[in-house]
């Protein structure tokens, strides 16, 4: 069942009303009646078995018969990306899906893009709210504003185990060092031009884990889908025994 973005519903809704895009959705392309049953989430976890009570011209008022609390999957998976000239929405639009929980954009030296504007990072979060929708996800990543990569680092570091893949690397390979992460997890993965040495040596300052990705230079929105689906696979295996 398709399921709904409303970030009004709390755990003590009882009524809920439906306006704007969600209104349109659901009753133009849809095509629901009155007694049909929706599924609502308030992207932070709740999720809300509705019943459409009353349509009126601009809105539609919900019944909620049930409001769930689906937890959200451990370890957190978290993916800090340079910000691309394009493709920024293909990387929030898949690794939502895939399971991401947090992204964290940055500016690298050889970024091509340097700045980020506010209609562009709205765009974004619109983004990830068509994602949650379309994998039926409780959980709305946050997107943090832009951060020079020094001090993204910094502050990395301080909650995650920082993982930053670069096609230098020759030692280590991702699954192995998933092995030794003891809390949440923050996939990095750099600008089109790759990280210079002096980026990843600061990186290494600051604990995060340098590793290769396979023998293929992957383009950056590859290698952002990539580790995602690599990472969230292993853990789901280690962790539920899933294959």
């Amino acid at each position: 069942m398709p399921i709904f973005y409303t970030p009004t519903l709390n755990s003590s809704s009882k009524e809920i009303t439906i306006s704007d895009t969600e209104f349109k959705h659901i009753k133009n392309t849809l095509r629901k009646k009155i007694g049909d049953i929706l599924n609502l989430t308030n992207g932070n976890g709740l999720l809300a078995e509705c019943i459409i009570k009353e349509f009126s011209p601009r809105e539609i008022i919900l019944q909620i018969e049930r409001i769930d609390k689906k937890e959200k999957s451990h370890p957190h998976i978290a993916l800090a990306f340079s910000l691309l000239k394009q493709h920024n929405e293909l990387i929030i639009e898949k690794c939502t899906e895939l399971g991401v929980y947090e992204f964290f954009p940055f500016f690298a030296e050889r970024n091509v893009k340097t700045s980020l504007s506010t209609h562009q990072f709205e765009r974004l979060e619109k983004v990830a709210i068509a994602a949650l929708k379309q994998c039926d996800s409780t959980y709305l990543p946050q997107i943090h504003k832009p951060l020079a990569f020094g001090e993204l680092l910094k502050n990395l570091s301080q909650n995650y185990y920082p993982i930053l893949a670069w096609e230098e690397e020759e030692l280590h390979g991702l699954h192995e060092v998933l092995e030794h992460a003891d809390k949440d997890i923050c996939l990095i993965i750099g600008p089109e031009g790759g990280f210079v040495k002096q980026e990843v040596d600061f990186a290494r300052e600051h604990s995060a884990q340098i590793v290769s990705l396979g023998n293929h230079i992957l383009r950056t929105e590859t290698a952002a889908i990539t580790i995602s689906a690599n990472t969230i696979f292993y853990q789901l295996k280690r962790n539920r025994n899933f294959y």
